[in-house]
């Protein structure tokens, strides 16, 4: 499934021109998931100076199964302030959210959104939720779920590439470093790569350090089109260019050692933002690691670098905060992972870059920025969207 915007020329314009994220915790045990959508979206409503009767449409992202009930929005809209307006939701990864909020303002039929997503994993398994995504007959009696699917590709594209351990633990030593600077983020860890190698197995070639937390949080963007976007603030993070793509559902019908619909999803994104060299086009990217491993894979799917390369990117330090093109300054998905937020954390980072009001982790002279989201067992499906300060 591969869904193509041909072209953003001719379509009304679009701007994501405030946010608000709720800081990332293991566990909120004195919040109801309604309350941290309510603090989400007042945060994103103070950025901006709007109301509530500002806003057009509200686009909702959370997940049923993992909340346990059906059209779980029915329970968030009150806090997203959604009485007596129009809305819809997305069962999947945020920046979907955020995909489709775009569109229906580049339709015309509205001029700003509220695109809003919450995680309460606390009171949830993910491995049991992520598990209930695979195959029902065969897999999920095996027991995949994400931390053993996550290894399987992984071993798989180290195996192909030579890609090694201590090429890997860089990858967590880079982004949990770089989230001490993130007042949103969970984990902030001074790390070395003997830290990372040193933690738990938990399956090879997986570490405890390799892979992403499960948080609780919520966040919310707002959007506006052109006209708008400047009356609500002086520096709108215009959305130049967008990407989504679906692969084959059954892990073991798709070449685990890369990512085809991150690709795909990237080429159209470049397409219509006028990217030709991402490593030098882009200033700063901001991506879903689901562990270690799959930021190397992603380094390749965007064009970073070649097929294989991965590894010797992040060698280079050319993805670092002083590098040629910083990756995760915010500390990434290992840092943070509500599910189902994660997406909307990566478009308010990047807004927030392009707009110059990243704080501690404002990459210096960051005119254009990528936000990738994933859904799905092994990056399934995946999500790019570029943001620019001008257009």
């Amino acid at each position: 499934m591969f869904l193509e915007v041909k072209a953003l020329q001719g379509l009304r314009k679009v701007a994501v021109v405030g946010s608000g994220q709720v800081a990332s915790k293991e566990a909120y045990r004195e919040s109801f998931v309604a309350e941290l959508v309510r603090n989400a979206v007042h945060a994103a409503l103070d950025d901006t100076g709007l109301t509530i009767d500002d806003i057009d449409t509200l686009v909702g992202c959370g997940c049923d199964m993992m909340d346990g009930r059906s059209i779980s929005s029915v329970f968030t809209l009150e806090a997203c302030g959604g009485f007596m307006k129009e809305e819809t939701k997305v069962e999947g990864d945020g920046t979907q959210a955020v995909y489709y909020a775009a569109m229906r303002i580049m339709s015309g039929a509205f001029d700003t959104a509220l695109v809003t997503s919450y995680s309460k994993t606390s009171e949830s398994d993910p491995h049991y939720y992520t598990g209930l995504m695979s195959e029902p007959f065969c897999m999920t009696p095996m027991g995949l779920d994400y931390v053993s699917v996550s290894a399987l590709q992984a071993d798989s594209y180290a195996s192909k590439y030579g890609i090694t351990p201590e090429q890997a633990a860089l990858v967590s030593v880079k982004n949990m470093g770089n989230a001490g600077n993130n007042p949103y983020a969970q984990r902030k860890m001074d790390l070395s790569v003997q830290d990372v190698l040193g933690s738990k197995m938990l399956a090879t070639p997986l570490r405890e350090l390799d892979l992403c937390p499960s948080s609780d949080g919520a966040a919310a963007v707002i959007l506006a089109a052109e006209g708008r976007a400047e009356m609500i603030t002086d520096s709108p993070a215009w959305i130049t260019g967008l990407g989504c793509c679906g692969d084959i559902y059954y892990p073991g019908q798709r070449d685990l050692t890369e990512l085809a619909s991150a690709r795909k999803a990237a080429e159209q994104a470049y397409k219509a933002a006028g990217v030709k060299k991402p490593l030098k086009d882009i200033d700063v990217a901001e991506i879903t690691e689901v562990c270690s491993y799959h930021e190397l894979m992603l380094y390749e799917a965007l064009g970073f670098c070649g097929d294989g390369g991965g590894g010797k990117l992040i060698e280079s330090g050319k993805t670092e905060m002083d590098g040629e093109l910083p990756v995760n300054p915010s500390g990434g998905c290992l840092a943070s992972n509500p599910w189902m937020v994660t997406g909307i954390n990566r478009v308010a980072e990047a807004s927030l870059q392009v707009s110059g009001r990243a704080g501690e982790r404002q990459v210096k002279g960051a005119g254009t920025a990528l936000a990738h989201g994933a859904d799905g067992m092994a990056l399934q499906t995946n999500t790019v969207i570029i943001l620019a300060s001008s257009v």
